[in-house]
């Protein structure tokens, strides 16, 4: 079965626009963490949670970030 190169390329960057996108929400959770501390309003559980979805956030970029660098390797090996 042929590989189609420019597909295997686009879903590549479609995955790397979503790693970004990612990364963007965990500096935005960081932020908003932040603030809440230092206007001392943010209970704990809710520290905590914002933290898991900053955790969360990153391991889902790396986790992005790595699927689209290896279809890239993928396609470019699968060339005629």
């Amino acid at each position: 079965m042929p590989v189609e190169h420019a597909g295997l390329a686009a879903h590549a960057e479609v995955l790397r626009s979503d790693a970004r996108a990612l990364a963007a929400c965990a500096e935005r959770l960081r932020e908003i963490g932040a603030r809440l501390e230092a206007a001392g309003v943010a209970p704990p559980w809710l520290r905590a949670s914002v933290n898991a979805h900053v955790a969360a956030c990153v391991e889902a970029v790396t986790d992005l970030d790595e699927a689209a660098t290896r279809l890239h390797r993928y396609a470019a090996r699968s060339r005629p």
